[in-house]
C-alpha cells in the first residue's frame, strides 16, 4: 500500500517554467487529497547548477524541498531527488517515486492516477507527454502521427514517470545519463520479467515545446528535428495552470 510520495523535479535554470510547474504538481496533490487516500506528498526540487531564479520560485512556495548539486546532468539529479526521498524513515514498498521535468505542468489528475494504478499492482507507470502551445504546424502534425496517445503505448517520459520505492532500489535506481535515463530504468524494469509496467495515456503531462532544451538529444532535440517550435525559448503561452490542464483535454 503506497502511503508516502515524492516528486522529483530535476532544474536547470528553469526560472521561467518552474512556477507553473510546482502549481501543477500542487494541484495535483490537492485533488489526491480530496479523495481521502491517506497519501503524503512532498516536492523535491533538484537545482543542477542553476545559475538563475529558479531557487528562489522554488523556495518561494514554501512547501518545496530543494536539493542542490552541480553534475549538469538529467539522470544524477533525478538520482538525487530519489535519494533525499529515500531518506526518510518508512518502508520502501510504501514509497511512490513519481518524476517530472520543471518546464512541464502535470494534469489536475496526474497523481490520482498513478496510485490508481499502484493499488492494481504496478510497480512502474509510463504516462505520456503532449508538446505545449509554440509548436510550429509541420511539427504538431509530425508529433501527432508518431505519438499515438493510448493505453498500452510505447512512450517513456522521465516527465511522466512513476516507480514503488522498493521496485527502484531493486534496479538500482536513476543512473548518471546526459539523456535516455528514462528509457533505460524502464528497461531495466521491464528485462526483470516480473515487474508489472502500466503504460497509461489518461493523465498526459505538457511539455514545453522551446526549441533549446537541457537534455542533449532531448524532446527539444526531437522537436527541432520535426519542424521546431515557433514561439521563444521559455515561453509557455499559457496564462495559468488551469489553463494548461484544460488544453490537455482539448
Amino acid at each position: 500500500m503506497i502511503r508516502r510520495i515524492a516528486v522529483i523535479v530535476p532544474a536547470a535554470n528553469e526560472e521561467q517554467l518552474i512556477g507553473n510547474c510546482l502549481d501543477g504538481i500542487r494541484a495535483a496533490r490537492a485533488h489526491l487529497y480530496q479523495a481521502s487516500l491517506g497519501i503524503q506528498v512532498r516536492i523535491v526540487v533538484v537545482l543542477d547548477s542553476c545559475r538563475d531564479a529558479t531557487a528562489r520560485v522554488a523556495t518561494a512556495r514554501g512547501d518545496v524541498q530543494s536539493v542542490t548539486i552541480s553534475a549538469g546532468n538529467v539522470g544524477m539529479a533525478r538520482w538525487s531527488g530519489a535519494r533525499a526521498a529515500l531518506a526518510d524513515a518508512g518502508p520502501v514498498g510504501e514509497l511512490w517515486l513519481a518524476s517530472t521535468d520543471a518546464d512541464s505542468v502535470v494534469p489536475v489528475h496526474w497523481l490520482t492516477s498513478m496510485i490508481a494504478e499502484a493499488r492494481l499492482g504496478a510497480h512502474v507507470v509510463l504516462g505520456t507527454v503532449m508538446p505545449g502551445p509554440g509548436l510550429r504546424l509541420a511539427a504538431r502534425a509530425q508529433w501527432v502521427s508518431r505519438h499515438h496517445l493510448r493505453d498500452g503505448h510505447p512512450h517513456v517520459h522521465g516527465a511522466n514517470f512513476g516507480i514503488r520505492g522498493d521496485a527502484y532500489l531493486a534496479l538500482g535506481g536513476w543512473q548518471p545519463l546526459a539523456t535516455g535515463e528514462d528509457a533505460d530504468l524502464a528497461r531495466r524494469a521491464a528485462r526483470t520479467g516480473h515487474m508489472r509496467i502500466s503504460r497509461i495515456a489518461s493523465a498526459p503531462v505538457m511539455t514545453s515545446a522551446r526549441e533549446q532544451g537541457r537534455a542533449p538529444r532531448g524532446f527539444s532535440s526531437y522537436l527541432r528535428a520535426h519542424g521546431g517550435a515557433g514561439a521563444p525559448a521559455g515561453a509557455t503561452g499559457w496564462r495559468d495552470v488551469s489553463e494548461l490542464n484544460a488544453a490537455a483535454w482539448q
